[in-house]
């Protein structure tokens, strides 16, 4: 073989070798990309049905699983942390949580509510999973561990709640609550004085709310409530065709205020609706308010997109 010929022969192993590790590399991508998720350690935050502010960038959540634990072993709650660097995202655990009473695990919590004062939170099934899913648990977190210490009956009866919050007018706590009312051009926000340990609650007020957007028949008017230190009401109101894969909307309000009567007892005023954002494509069903250092308030945002999962924003620019 003269040397052009051997030239030319080491060309074609050499586009021989590069041509194998081509279809070696194509063939391992491929093999990747059809690796389930959880082979590759990934995994999706769940919904979002609840969401209260526990401190710092600790955020309690809660996920609207129904059934008993026997039942489904998914997880109710979560507590979840904002993301510390530009190269790890939002991270979360779900404790081991044992649910007081007889009626075993939470079914359906579709609402949380961090009591002011850091004195717990109010974890709320919605009702809508039946008579035994008509429970407030009473929790306190303290030392990175979440307890759940007691439990009352709803006091009124309630058809499919998402919205729930607490606050505090004078020396007294407020809970609020409204129904999602699916459907429909209105909802009632209801209020009622709170006392704890044990849980009671006092006669109920109540307004109503008209939803200005999202409307039609896939109409949520209220899925989420928070109230902030000055006691401004946001709200979420949302469209959900019935379909888990959506498509969804969203649209985030700053509604009103609870504050004082002439008498010192708590009163609900609606008005100056204010639109803080509208999210095509997110199903928003919770709202938390985080007080900085600074005495600024930060308004978050809770998804629960059913078969996408669930995210947790800080809205830009709100209040």
């Amino acid at each position: 073989m003269n040397a052009r010929n051997t030239k030319r022969h080491g060309r074609k192993i050499c586009f021989a070798i590069v041509l194998l590790g081509v279809l070696i590399l194509l063939t391992g991508c491929a093999m990747t990309s059809a690796r389930p998720q959880g082979i590759v350690g990934t995994a999706t935050l769940l919904d979002l049905s609840g969401l209260a502010w526990i401190e710092d960038d600790l955020f309690l959540g809660v996920h609207d699983t129904k059934g008993g634990r026997e039942k489904n072993a998914l997880p109710r709650v979560s507590i979840v942390r904002l993301p510390r660097s530009e190269t790890k995202g939002v991270t979360w655990k779900s404790p081991e949580l044992k649910f007081p009473g007889p009626g075993g695990s939470a079914s359906d919590l579709e609402s949380v509510s961090r009591i002011p004062g850091g004195r717990g939170f109010l974890l709320v099934e919605s009702g809508q999973a039946g008579e035994e899913a008509r429970r407030i648990f009473f929790a306190r977190y303290h030392g990175g561990a979440l307890t759940i210490e007691s439990y009352a009956s709803w006091p009124v009866p309630v058809e499919n709640v998402e919205a729930t919050e607490v606050c505090q007018v004078g020396q007294q706590l407020v809970f609020l609550y409204a129904e999602r009312a699916g459907g429909l051009l209105s909802t009632k926000i209801r209020w009622a004085k709170l006392s704890l340990d044990p849980i009671l609650f006092g006669p109920f007020k109540e307004v109503t709310y008209h939803a200005e957007d999202p409307v039609g028949i896939n109409t949520r008017p209220i899925v989420a409530l928070a109230v902030d230190g000055e006691g401004f009401i946001y709200s979420a109101s949302a469209s959900d065709p019935g379909i888990d894969d959506g498509p969804f909307r969203s649209v985030v309000w700053q509604i009103g205020r609870v504050l004082a009567d002439q008498e010192g007892n708590p009163t609900v005023e609606l008005g100056g609706e204010k639109r803080l954002a509208t999210l095509d494509g997110l199903k928003v069903e919770s709202i938390a308010v985080r007080e900085t250092k600074e005495g600024r308030r930060q308004i978050f945002v809770g998804t629960d997109d059913e078969n996408y999962g669930g995210i947790i924003r800080l809205l830009p620019g709100a209040p």
